[in-house]
């Protein structure tokens, strides 16, 4: 089979088309990392009017703060050291930057992932995996 087979619950393209087509019902708001780190700040802006929640410059502030890649890796509950996972072996937090996969990914895997990709495209689907200037 083709796609990118998670190892469970079935293909990513399945799972995200399964969802995209909920987009409708106006209660799942989409987001992208690669958009997270292009403009932090309007995509916190676009979660806070989904949520119905004022976004406060104290609010803005900390959740930017707690947001941060560096915050986030240092974070037990966030970076899995909690569940006893070896952060230093193990890292679920690796490097933060958009188009990571690269440096994991196989030539054969990353084609595999270009097809995934233009099927949720193909249901008009926004997914990215490098910033506009990369």
């Amino acid at each position: 089979s083709s796609g990118i087979n998670a190892e469970y619950g079935g293909l990513w393209e399945d799972h995200v088309i399964e969802w995209l087509a909920q987009a409708g019902a106006g209660k799942i708001l989409f987001l992208t990392y690669e958009d997270l780190v292009e403009d932090t700040e309007r995509e916190l802006k676009k979660i806070a009017e989904f949520l119905g929640v004022e976004l406060t410059e104290e609010l803005k502030k900390q959740v930017l703060h707690e947001g941060k890649f560096e915050t986030m890796q240092k974070n037990p509950v966030v970076n899995n050291s909690s569940n006893g996972i070896d952060v230093k072996t193990t890292p679920f937090i690796r490097k933060g930057n958009v188009g990571g996969w690269r440096d994991y990914l196989t030539g054969e895997q990353s084609t595999e992932l270009d097809k995934a990709i233009a099927k949720v495209h193909a249901v008009g689907g926004r997914v990215r995996c490098t910033l506009e200037n990369n």
